[in-house]
């Protein structure tokens, strides 16, 4: 099936993303959430597990891909990656090696600044083909600043 990127409706599928951070948010994990779609249907989710798992590279979107790898596997370049946060220096090059090619954001990360790492990266370039941010961006932000101030203020203002 081919994917029409501009014709899917990415706002049902950030409120699944939002689902995945308030429940993140409420074990104690940083508030970040992320869905994997394949022809309309949520084939993996994924939340920030870092604090309950100790583990610092339990990031949502690296969770979701492990969460149904062989499918990812198989069906990654028609697939859309649904993150509450723009992804970070680590889970970008991780979603690209997946080959996931199209991501949606509800929030950019001022910190880590990955548009501009896109841009400046031919690799990166190439492989992203769809990149687009701001999708239910207030009600992300919402979540992250009623379970950590600090962590909303380092991603939305790139400091602390």
């Amino acid at each position: 099936m081919i994917l029409n990127f501009n014709q899917i409706n990415h706002e049902e599928f950030m409120k699944e993303a939002l689902i995945e951070a308030d429940l993140a948010g409420k074990r104690g994990d940083r508030p970040i959430g992320c869905v994997i779609v394949h022809n309309g249907e949520i084939v993996a989710k994924g939340a920030n597990s870092i604090e309950t798992s100790n583990n610092n590279v339990a990031h949502a979107e690296i969770n979701a891909i492990h969460s149904n790898p062989g499918y990812i596997r198989e069906h990654a370049r028609e697939s859309i990656l649904y993150t509450t946060v723009e992804p970070c220096v680590m889970c970008l090059p991780t979603i690209v090696m997946a080959n996931i090619r199209n991501i949606v954001f509800a929030i950019e990360d001022k910190y880590m600044a990955m548009d501009h790492f896109i841009q400046s990266n031919p690799y990166l370039k190439k492989r992203v083909h769809n990149y687009l941010g701001n999708v239910l961006k207030d009600e992300s932000i919402e979540i992250l600043q009623k379970y950590s101030k600090e962590t909303a203020s380092l991603i939305l203002h790139g400091k602390i």
